[in-house]
């Protein structure tokens, strides 16, 4: 299996039945002319899903490029989602990755309401997905790789017009030398206060 393409299902509140599930993804690959996919739950399941009352399945995907004359599942993300959502009366999201690329795709699903889907920039579809399941970006991110969540404080971190990241300062920067301007203003400040002074004693 490509640890580069994976592509994932989450199910709200299924009790771990593989075999509807794997019923429900048979029937929605014999109308597409895809062979029954291999499905199997993704262990250990992640704690911070499993809070949020998400179950994790996996679609192994073939390593490699397919042909674009040979249908894959991948492909059909939204329409599996659809389906889990219709069979197990309950919301179902598909999402397909494919890291080489920084590609993603996710389709979120739920009875009697129409799908929500959203494709394109890996880490911003990365952060919707997370949004749709309720759970932090970085929960999700460790699900497709370690490193998945390291990207993400890359991708906040500023870059400079010529692509690099700009670091701050350890120590900050020195003021500025002043100026004659600033030198001219100064000392007048400094006579104001000490004429301000010689008028409050002639005062007292």
């Amino acid at each position: 299996m490509s640890q580069q393409r994976r592509l994932v299902l989450f199910l709200s509140d299924v009790e771990g039945h593989l075999t509807a599930l794997r019923q429900t993804l048979k029937g929605v690959c014999e109308g597409l002319d895809l062979p029954p996919p291999e499905v199997r739950w993704v262990e250990p399941r992640p704690e911070a899903l499993a809070d949020s009352g998400w179950h994790v399945a996996e679609i192994p995907l073939v390593s490699g490029k397919t042909s674009g004359k040979v249908p894959s599942p991948e492909e059909h993300v939204d329409a599996m989602a659809q389906a889990l959502a219709r069979d197990f009366r309950d919301r179902a999201m598909g999402m397909y990755v494919d890291r080489e690329h920084s590609y993603a795709r996710v389709c979120m699903a739920a009875p009697s309401r129409p799908p929500r889907a959203m494709e394109g920039e890996y880490l911003d579809v990365l952060r919707q997905a997370a949004r749709w399941l309720d759970v932090e970006t970085t929960a999700l991110a460790r699900l497709f790789s370690g490193n998945a969540a390291r990207n993400l404080l890359a991708a906040a971190v500023d870059f400079g017009p010529d692509g690099k990241p700009v670091e701050a300062p350890s120590h900050p920067a020195p003021p500025p030398e002043p100026d004659e301007e600033d030198r001219f203003v100064e000392a007048k400040l400094a006579q104001a206060k000490q004429l301000m002074d010689q008028y409050l004693n002639l005062r007292k």
